[in-house]
């Protein structure tokens, strides 16, 4: 049983010096664990007896187990960070794949396929690497996307925009009041809004025709360091959706009747 555990187990019996200690050992178990008895007696400003008489308290024999426990503890963590995260990577993006066979992408096919022009717009530097990337691939199926570029959209750019025709938004959060305020003057004009964020409950989703997601799965490898985000599953979820729209377009030109050069 972990530390945690046994200190939760018997939280009822400790005292506010108790606690003090507590906190102590876990804002930094590996320098605690380094510590003798009266180095953290010390450290925490109370008797050497009042450190032995929480050890006891949370049911280990002695400041000697304690110390056991928390380097077996150090050392378990420590051999999780080289596995845990790259496993949890892993099987975020296994488990993405999985769920894309199954998700019909033909609502955002016909929105595409139906279109006068299609315009994207990616709010950061994954974002915009994403645009270019679709611009690019959906190239090989004979489609002009017009890539907006830049952290901001020139005015020039809304007098482009007519009804009928579609922008693609990709946007992490969804709440960026940038990649809001470029969606709201897109659908005033007429246009059709297809948005790309991660899957959550958020702003940009609900004023756009169709949402398309990825999955958010954070990260983090050092203390205090903020959270990293796989951002591989937008490469992944853009290349989906174009083998989904030639399929789709294949499909369309067949049913028309029209000769299909792809």
């Amino acid at each position: 049983m972990k530390i945690e555990e046994l200190v939760l187990k018997r939280y009822a019996y400790l005292n506010e010096t108790d606690l003090m200690i507590w906190r102590h050992v876990v804002n930094d178990k590996r320098h605690a664990a380094n510590l003798i008895i009266d180095e953290l007696a010390a450290e925490t400003n109370v008797s050497r007896t009042t450190v032995s008489r929480f050890v006891k308290k949370i049911g280990l024999e002695g400041y000697s187990e304690f110390k056991v426990l928390l380097r077996l503890e150090r050392e378990d963590e420590m051999g999780d960070v080289s596995t845990q995260d790259y496993d949890l990577a892993c099987d975020a993006i296994i488990n993405y794949v999985e769920e894309q066979k199954t998700k019909n992408y033909d609502d955002a096919c016909k929105m595409v396929y139906d279109a006068k022009k299609v315009f994207i717009y990616g709010s950061g530097d994954i974002q915009r690497s994403v645009a270019r990337q679709l611009k690019r691939m959906f190239t090989s199926c004979q489609e002009m996307i017009y890539d907006i570029a830049g952290s901001t959209v020139d005015s020039s750019y809304y007098k482009m925009i007519d009804e009928g025709d579609v922008v693609i938004l990709i946007s992490l959060s969804g709440n960026n009041e940038n990649v809001l305020d470029i969606a709201r003057k897109m659908k005033i004009l007429g246009a059709k809004i297809i948005s790309i964020t991660e899957f959550k409950n958020n702003q940009l989703t609900a004023i756009s025709d169709e949402a398309l997601y990825i999955s958010s799965t954070n990260l983090n490898f050092l203390k205090d360091h903020p959270d990293y985000k796989i951002t591989m599953l937008y490469y992944v979820l853009a290349e989906l959706f174009f083998i989904r729209y030639c399929i789709y377009k294949k499909n369309r030109l067949h049913q028309e009747g029209k000769a299909c050069d792809m």
